[in-house]
């Protein structure tokens, strides 16, 4: 799949749904969700995400606490592919230590949060890595454990290559 050359824009307003040339990757996670939703307006917990349902997606797939007000982001789980790009990133570990919050990736994470949505964006990479990428294709996924206060979020970022390849 070759991607078109990255970009920083757009910034606001967030795009809350994978439109249709996403990867299938971030489709079927985001499929995946609306279907574990308990009922209309409620949101899927961590205990209605079962790993055995999304084997494919889980190198890929990362985990993030929310912590307190105003929101934090805390490494729950990290995908293989996330170390395979060169991102130290380290269960346990703040996202505030690897981004600023009021760079995009913060604004959309808060955004998920508050809104109750998805974030889904694809464009340069905000923390450094190590491989050489040319872009990135992410997804922020809010979970609530009583579909409506949004304490997790289920996150899947696909990576590629200067020549277009998946890493």
């Amino acid at each position: 799949m070759t991607e078109p050359p990255a970009s920083r824009l757009p910034t606001e307003p967030f795009i809350t749904a994978p439109p249709a040339d996403a990867h299938p990757k971030t489709l079927a996670i985001h499929r995946y969700w609306l279907d574990q939703a308990p009922a209309p307006g409620r949101l899927p917990g961590r205990a209605d995400i079962d790993p055995i349902d999304i084997p494919m997606l889980l190198d890929n797939v990362w985990l993030l606490d929310v912590v307190g007000a105003p929101p934090r982001f805390r490494l729950r789980l990290v995908g293989g592919v996330i170390h395979r790009a060169g991102v130290a990133a380290r269960v346990g570990a703040y996202m505030d230590e690897y981004v600023a919050p009021a760079e995009l990736p913060g604004r959309q994470m808060r955004f998920a949060v508050a809104e109750r949505m998805p974030v889904w964006f694809r464009g340069e990479a905000y923390i450094r890595h190590r491989a050489k990428l040319f872009t990135l294709e992410r997804i922020f996924l809010p979970l609530a454990a009583d579909g409506a206060t949004v304490d997790m979020m289920l996150c899947l970022t696909v990576y590629y290559r200067l020549d277009g390849s998946e890493i």
